[in-house]
């Protein structure tokens, strides 16, 4: 493709996503604000990682690399078409963003933003572009998971919403455009929804945490990797699922409000992976076990077209 893409933020999905770009031969500019070095060997860890799992080999990892530029003014990104906003999940900080954006990027086509949480109607309001911001969602890391959650809003234009699916499509992305704007999109209402009757269960004294991840690990959760859950109750038959509804619904957690569950082990610095300890205990050997078990489901997905060349403009 000839537009120029970028990358706003050097968090773990901004440097994913230029994984995922790079990888598939798309010159990227990565915006940071400084320590340009560190944010260099962090790309270049997961590139490593992918050679350690046989992905990528020392020469495509120098390929890769040279499709990459880190930048530390917006005056670099004004030939940029295509910019993905990776940045944190703060309205005002976006909002400082998209000025930036629009005062140094005259050939602006869209603006994806990775936010897993601010509506596309709020981003597109407080943009002063709103015809060329849209939500664009993936899920870490976005260089191995193929889905990307786009959600329009009633500004988006219809080029910037083709310029954006076309450049997924190319990454070879599992594109689902969303009919309208809702909180949490799709897959976190799922996923969080599911988290509330987790706690509510462990509250309740039915099964200890473990054991209810033992019984989602080791009944349902891998049939959900093969077949949707309206194909699965399609199969069931959905007149036994209705009177199942009408049985259970009354009694699952309707809570709504963070459970004391979670409360507790916040407040005393228990926030997991990050802190050593959650629901779990977590040492470096367990967590290096836990990110290898993340990352293995999505393997069979792994499709880039690693460029054959070192990049020359």
């Amino acid at each position: 493709m000839k537009e120029k893409v970028a990358v706003i933020g050097a968090g773990m999905i901004g440097l994913s996503m230029c994984a995922l770009l790079t990888g598939n031969g798309i010159p990227t500019y990565l915006y940071v604000r400084g320590k340009t070095e560190e944010h260099k060997a962090r790309y270049h860890k997961i590139l490593e990682e992918l050679a350690a799992d046989c992905y990528l080999t020392d020469k495509e990892i120098t390929i890769c690399e040279s499709y990459l530029f880190i930048v530390t003014s917006y005056e670099e990104l004004k030939e940029v078409s295509v910019i993905f906003e990776c940045a944190a999940e703060k309205l005002e900080v976006k909002q400082d963003i998209f000025t930036k954006l629009r005062e140094n990027c005259p050939s602006l086509q869209v603006v994806a933003s990775a936010t897993s949480a601010i509506s596309s109607a709020e981003l597109a309001e407080a943009s002063g572009m709103p015809d060329k911001v849209i939500v664009a969602h993936p899920f870490y890391p976005p260089h191995l998971i193929p889905c990307v959650e786009v959600v329009p809003n009633d500004h988006t234009s219809p080029g910037s919403l083709e310029a954006l699916t076309k450049l997924l499509k190319i990454l070879n992305r599992e594109v689902v455009i969303l009919k309208k704007d809702a909180p949490g999109f799709v897959a976190n209402r799922l996923q969080y929804a599911m988290l509330r009757e987790a706690v509510h269960i462990v509250e309740q004294g039915i099964a200890e945490p473990s054991d209810v991840d033992r019984i989602l690990k080791f009944s349902f959760a891998p049939r959900y990797t093969e077949i949707g859950i309206f194909e699965h109750f399609d199969n069931c038959g959905l007149d036994l699922a209705r009177d199942i509804s009408e049985y259970l619904y009354p009694k699952l957690s309707d809570d709504k409000a963070v459970q004391k569950y979670i409360n507790e082990r916040c407040e005393q610095g228990y926030y997991g992976v990050k802190s050593g300890r959650g629901v779990y205990h977590w040492d470096q050997k367990r967590v290096e076990e836990l990110h290898k078990r993340v990352k293995a489901p999505y393997d069979k997905y792994f499709c880039w077209n690693v460029p054959e060349k070192l990049y020359k403009e």
